[in-house]
């Protein structure tokens, strides 16, 4: 039911400590939580109502988008019905287990399908109380009994949760990894507690699928690659890090926003396991090899990986997750981001040449899948899941390492630090885990100092530093700027002050304005003529109708008949108290259309101190197209020198109206979301006002359709 793409949406990693506390005004509770701010990298007190942790973890349950998802809603209930006439062709009652009813919407199928008993669990108690008044609005109380428990909780018996065991278990436990949120453990136990031995469960199987390929794209996120420095040494990766398997966790992205001129087929997709859930014969651990023959010479980069459901026994209703340039209904393909596609990375890159036969191992164990591609088969044991040994896997993300190969960027601070960058020159790195002190030492500068507060980042760049031989040239500090000593560069001036800018704690695209916060601590250390690169900022943004991200926020109102009105209010008010109006997402994974002409929002000068007072910039854009607006969506733009400038949102000017939109894949952009949905047409204004609050660090955004 839940995806791990889905983490890449919660808006704050806040380190909580709470506090209860009574409020002399509304005498109701309150929680004082201490966070780190991420752009002014201060400590802080935040008041929160006592039951916003409580609204959140409703509001992350909503998921709308799979709820959304007409083809999974179909093909359940078709299952489901199937299921239902089987038992009753058998000659016996249906006895219904929903595990993770959520709305109660596979239950109220089972109901209407002629289930003879139904009884669902769910362990979020919320949800299962917004579960039972759902099942009473449709007139199903009478028919289905929820039980507020984990399936691992349920007892069975007279005095038991439910009277006896299931024979029909419908159930939707998957994610993108198919197996990532317990769908194993959670089916063999069902089989050993809840499950008569001739069960049917809804979906019946699964096969996992998976397509050797080549592409620099996808090997660009796993490795770091050397960085080329015209008239220089390179900048190289330590062995260590070259040789490391990299990160466990599965890569989760929308592969058909990749399209089929960024990789190369190296074999068909192969089927490589299946997994039978109405028999439970399958293992917690497991390991499969396929045989496939070499389509083209190339090297092997990784795995695309997808699955497909079988809905019923006799496989004529199935479901697929694959891409669209896979999938059997091609660009008709339902649109998901609850279940999306996979990327695996092998250890090392494997050369192969046409009619070649390869082997290709799928391992897993409860929670995940790992892959192996090899000239020859590998033993039948168990094969050790990838772990990071290098630590720059843990503490960089793929996007992040896909950001320090993009030779295009590196190249324009290369040129920059070219003409700037003197042997004498004093020069500091405000970003963590930046490559930009290495180049500076590469071009000459043997006075440079980089700020890495971050422990484990440290260590990475520690590495970098040491394997490249820069040591006598760059020195380490554990220090943010506003704890450094007033000694520390030995009563020199600093005259390159550099930063990409990036740091590890920012969500937000103008969460890394912290350089202007470090940049302003540093204020009584830089020389007279200083150079601060960047110079300055600023904040774009364009108005946008989504194809499909206005999902994650619109109400369902009817599921096939089902009326989950009830789901929709709790979701939404809980939302409202929990969540921010503005999230990050990597937008080249939505196709968008724009309704306006991309534009300035307000600008930020690096050469200068934070200012002490809010700023508020107001403005108005024309919309140029027609459509639902659903939201504005926010980048960040960095001026390098003169003429030189980084984006983290389109990676071209934006032609307007248009869908051909390439946004930059290693960063997030910010979208505000204007739930409302307003239509627009050309001619139509949209104003807007930005507030800038130093003090606390913050950018606030209304807009309104005029």
């Amino acid at each position: 039911m839940y995806t791990s793409s889905l983490t890449r949406r919660v808006i704050s990693n806040t380190r909580r400590w709470a506090i209860s506390m009574s409020s002399s005004e509304t005498s109701e509770m309150r929680h004082l939580l201490a966070r780190v701010n991420p752009m002014t990298g201060s400590n802080e007190w935040v008041v929160e109502d006592a039951t916003y942790d409580y609204h959140q973890e409703i509001a992350r349950s909503a998921y709308t988008d799979m709820l959304h998802d007409d083809e999974r809603n179909k093909k359940y209930y078709e299952g489901i019905r199937r299921a239902i006439r089987v038992m009753h062709e058998r000659g016996k009652k249906a006895h219904v287990l929903d595990i993770g009813t959520g709305t109660g919407l596979l239950s109220m199928m089972s109901a209407e399908s002629g289930a003879d008993s139904v009884h669902a669990c769910e362990a979020f108690e919320p949800i299962a109380e917004a579960a039972k008044k759902i099942i009473a609005e449709n007139g199903f109380a009478d028919k289905i009994k929820v039980v507020s428990k984990r399936s691992t909780e349920v007892t069975v018996g007279p005095d038991g949760d439910i009277p006896h065991r299931a024979n029909i278990l419908p159930a939707e436990v998957f994610d993108t990894e198919l197996i990532g949120e317990g769908a194993v453990p959670t089916y063999l136990h069902a089989h050993r507690h809840l499950l008569q031995e001739d069960c049917i469960c809804v979906p019946h199987s699964a096969t996992v699928y998976a397509q050797v390929i080549q592409s620099d794209l996808i090997w660009e996120w796993h490795k770091l690659q050397p960085i080329k420095i015209p008239g220089h040494s390179s900048v190289k990766p330590p062995a260590k890090m070259d040789a490391c398997s990299g990160a466990a966790s599965v890569h989760d992205i929308q592969l058909s926003q990749v399209s089929p001129e960024q990789f190369q087929p190296i074999t068909s997709p192969l089927a490589m396991m299946d997994f039978n859930f109405s028999r439970g014969d399958f293992r917690e651990s497991g390991l499969a090899t396929v045989d496939a023959d070499v389509l083209t010479e190339g090297i092997c980069h990784g795995i695309f990986m997808w699955w497909d459901l079988s809905m019923d026994t006799e496989g004529e209703i199935r479901l697929s997750t694959a891409p669209s340039w896979a999938h059997p209904d091609g660009e008709e393909a339902q649109w998901r981001d609850h279940w999306m596609q996979a990327v695996y990375f092998f250890d090392q890159p494997l050369q192969v040449q046409k009619g070649e036969r390869i082997h290709v191992t799928l391992s897993h164990d409860d929670y995940s899948m790992w892959f192996n591609v090899g000239h020859t088969e590998l033993p039948k044991v168990d094969i050790e899941r990838p772990i990071c040994r290098c630590g720059a896997h843990v503490v960089w993300s793929r996007p992040r390492i896909g950001m320090l190969n993009d030779a295009t960027r590196t190249g324009k601070y290369t040129q920059v630090l070219q003409k700037v960058v003197k042997k004498e020159s004093l020069c500091v790195s405000i970003s963590d885990g930046s490559m930009l002190p290495l180049i500076a030492a590469r071009l000459g500068a043997t006075q440079v100092y980089t700020l890495e507060p971050n422990s484990l980042c440290r260590r990475v760049m520690e590495d970098m530093i040491k394997s490249n031989n820069l040591i006598d040239d760059i020195t380490v500090l554990n220090q943010n700027a506003q704890e450094l000593p007033n000694e520390i560069f030995k009563n020199q001036k600093i005259d390159v002050l550099m930063g990409e800018p990036f740091f590890i704690s920012s969500i937000l695209p103008w969460h890394n304005l912290h350089f202007w916060y470090a940049r302003t601590a540093l204020a009584s250390h830089l020389a007279d003529s200083a150079l601060i690169l960047p110079c300055c900022a600023r904040l774009r943004g364009v108005a946008l109708e989504f194809e499909h991200l206005w999902k994650f926020h619109a109400p369902v109102g009817d599921i096939e008949g089902f009326d989950v009105r009830i789901f929709d209010s709790l979701v939404q008010r809980s939302s409202h108290i929990s969540d921010a109006a503005t999230e990050p997402h990597h937008l080249w994974e939505y196709p968008s259309r724009t309704l306006t002409a991309d534009f300035d929002l307000t600008e930020f000068d690096f050469t200068r101190r934070v200012p002490t007072d809010t700023v508020v910039q107001k403005g108005t854009v024309e919309v140029l197209g027609d459509g639902l607006c659903h939201g504005i969506a926010l980048w960040m733009e960095y001026q390098i020198d003169e003429n030189t400038w980084i984006s983290t949102g389109p990676s071209h000017p934006l032609p307007s109206p248009t869908r051909d939109l390439r946004w930059d894949r290693h960063s997030k952009q910010g979208v505000h979301f204007i739930k409302s949905n307003p239509r627009v047409t050309p001619g139509g204004k949209i104003h807007f006002e930005v507030s800038f609050n130093p003090s606390q660090g913050s950018l606030h955004f209304n807009f309104e359709v005029l």
